[in-house]
């Protein structure tokens, strides 16, 4: 098995806290750990759509900056095991056995290149509109059926913002931490977050970490290694 090496112990502290969010969402939850260069990409799909949102994938991203000269490498894995991996030494890691039958969103991957930049919005902004999707569906959901509770949720998960961007994507970026700590002394409310567009792909850059969100009917992805052999 191969070893590999963060460029700083701060790159793989980062990444755990990613992959401790990621498992507090979904105990089973797997990551796709790409390296390309000196750049390790991580991808999750927390289970953040809402019943009804049949054919939505919401991915987060999540890099690390690696050892120059690293190895390529790609695979699919189980998170808790990549989590124990690099908790052993945030500086040097190994890559877990392969998932077998991964899945299906981790076949797919969002392409690297080719994003049309759509503008910025304010990190605060984002951070209001999930406390107040999160206060509307505490208060509406008094009374309600499943079906009802069901209706709401996909009412709240699929609102739009400016930009195209829907509130799951902001909620899923609030989750995982990638819209950083609340402050009092004015720095959130200086941040921003990017929007990107590339066919049926929406790409939210937060300070923290990347929201990616894909309806089904997308060609425009790029084919990519596990796509081509199957998972190994």
């Amino acid at each position: 098995m191969t070893g590999y090496r963060f460029a700083d112990a701060a790159d793989g502290l980062a990444l755990g806290a990613f992959l401790e969010r990621l498992l507090a969402l979904d105990k089973a939850a797997a990551v796709r750990l790409v390296g390309v260069g000196p750049v390790a990409a991580a991808y999750g799909a927390p289970p953040l759509h809402g019943s009804a949102s049949r054919g939505v994938t919401v991915l987060v991203v999540r890099t690390a900056a690696l050892a120059p000269d690293s190895p390529p490498f790609d695979r699919t894995v189980v998170a808790g095991q990549l989590l124990n991996a690099i908790s052993a030494d945030s500086h040097d890691f190994t890559l877990p056995e392969a998932l077998l039958g991964g899945p299906s969103w981790a076949g797919l991957l969002p392409p690297r290149t080719g994003w049309q930049p759509l503008g910025e919005m304010m990190v605060r902004q984002l951070s209001e509109a999930v406390a107040q999707g999160n206060a509307d569906f505490r208060f509406g959901a008094l009374g309600r059926d499943r079906a009802g509770l069901d209706a709401l949720a996909e009412e709240i998960w699929t609102r739009e913002f400016p930009l195209g961007l829907r509130w799951r994507a902001a909620h899923a970026a609030s989750v995982m931490g990638f819209l950083g700590p609340e402050t009092t002394n004015g720095g959130a409310a200086a941040r921003v977050a990017r929007v990107a567009a590339h066919n049926r792909w929406l790409r939210l850059d937060a300070p923290f970490g990347t929201v990616i969100e894909r309806t089904t009917g997308n060609e425009a992805a790029e084919p990519t290694r596990e796509t081509r052999n199957g998972h190994r």
